[in-house]
């Protein structure tokens, strides 16, 4: 028995036996036992067929447990006031601390498929053996603070419940959540010092990793974003990695990337963006969600207004074209500068949809082949004769552009249209030699 185990009676219970399943078996009936006086949570839980699966100790069972482990609480109570002090809960019938008082961990139990009742909370502590989360099912959520985990984290499978914190927290040896399912996850001012993993898993809530590091590499392969999802780094202290979307789905807002730099091997391919009009439906319809949260929720958020949203995510698509112009992925750069006019339709008087809508239409067509040839036999002969005759008549020379060098205003970009260079067509620019005054 380690000193960790020694000092923390939960830890002790989770190794009661030699046999991981008993000890399975011992945890989760404990927790079910804990449970019994508070009918409503009890209840609530029993509708989580994982719970409903756990088998229930009996009373002589618990007092076996608390001849060999004396210490271990009869009810759960003690947290609650250090909880409010984190904004973690309002009013929670109790918490787990893994770790209280503990500075190091030497070996930390495994927890594959442990089911958690109540909310776990994990402070200060330094982890020196790998953390085994799979499957694990945490049904009042899971709080770590300021933690260090020398080794690899493995938690495939696992559900975060309703939220995890991940705050302030170093990882130094991989990191792997593939297939895991979040609620609200926050993993502000976290390090990933080696490679990090969210495969195929699923952010229900909002994703937040503000100002989090990445040294090596962060893989979102066919991810499920369905809220809000910050990357926003306040201070660009770190260089650009490798960061893959390939086949991820944001659902209602595209990622958030201010202040933060974009690696030339950001895969973007087959990336899900919302729909404009949809995006509109669902900012409202989470306005009104927010509206009517109660009050004990485990986090609350304040109320964002419609309008805000969508302007935040139209200067997401901005930002995000700006990078990837900047890093010469054509194709990355004219996907968000379609999404940002779809959203400039949006925002804008009804009088300035048809202009915006060609715009848009444009940039789509210029994704195909026959938008190509199109851009190269008809458009560019139109704008060269409207160019030197009617927009730029006192010109000798016409010159070709780039599709960065469009702008932002949508009469503007109208009427770049008309000019001879639109090289936003598939991305080729097109030169036109020197036309005669007539």
């Amino acid at each position: 028995m380690t000193a960790a185990e020694e000092d923390t009676p939960w830890l002790r219970l989770a190794r009661i036996s030699r046999n991981d399943e008993e000890n399975k078996r011992l945890w989760n009936g404990y927790q079910k036992y804990l449970l019994r006086p508070d009918i409503d949570e009890y209840q609530r839980q029993m509708e989580n067929p994982k719970f409903a699966d756990i088998v229930d100790l009996s009373d002589a069972e618990i007092h076996s447990i608390q001849t060999k482990i004396p210490d271990l609480p009869k009810e759960l109570s003690g947290l609650a006031e250090e909880l409010r002090d984190l904004s973690i809960v309002s009013d929670e019938p109790g918490a787990i601390a893994l770790t209280e008082g503990i500075a190091e961990i030497k070996t930390f139990p495994e927890l594959n498929g442990y089911y958690f009742a109540f909310c776990v909370v994990i402070a200060h502590t330094r982890f020196k053996s790998p953390l085994f989360l799979h499957f694990a099912q945490f049904a009042g959520g899971l709080s770590v603070n300021e933690c260090v985990f020398e080794q690899e984290i493995m938690a495939d499978g696992a559900n975060f419940g309703p939220f995890a914190r991940f705050c302030k927290c170093h990882f130094i040896g991989s990191t792997f959540f593939s297939n895991t399912k979040f609620e609200t996850v926050d993993f502000d001012q976290a390090k990933f010092k080696d490679i990090c993993a969210f495969d195929n898993a699923k952010f229900a809530g909002r994703a937040f990793f503000t100002d989090s590091i990445f040294t090596n590499s962060a893989n979102f392969k066919n991810v499920e974003f369905h809220d809000v999802t910050s990357f926003d780094l306040a201070e660009a202290s770190s260089a650009a990695v490798p960061i893959s979307f390939k086949d991820a789905k944001f659902c209602k807002h595209p990622p958030r990337f201010f202040g933060r730099a974009l690696h030339e091997n950001t895969d973007w391919t087959g990336v899900t963006l919302p729909n404009a009009k949809a995006q509109a439906a669902l900012s409202q319809a989470s306005l009104e969600d927010d509206k009517c949260a109660d009050d004990t929720d485990l986090i609350t958020w304040e109320p964002l207004d419609p309008q805000s949203l969508l302007e935040d995510d139209k200067r997401a698509y901005e930002q995000l074209r700006i990078k990837c112009g900047a890093l010469g992925k054509v194709e990355d750069e004219h996907m968000f500068f379609r999404k940002a006019m779809e959203l400039t339709g949006r925002l804008s008087p009804w009088y300035t949809a048809p202009p915006i809508g060609f715009i848009a239409l444009c940039q789509i067509m210029a994704t195909a082949i026959g938008g190509r040839l199109l851009g190269w036999g008809g458009y560019g002969p139109c704008g060269a004769y409207f160019t030197r005759f009617i927009s730029w008549p006192e010109t000798s020379c016409i010159c070709a552009w780039t599709g960065s060098s469009f702008c932002a205003a949508q009469w503007a970009c109208l009427l770049r249209i008309f000019l001879p260079s639109l090289g936003f067509i598939g991305g080729f620019p097109v030169i036109f030699w020197p036309i005669p005054r007539l």
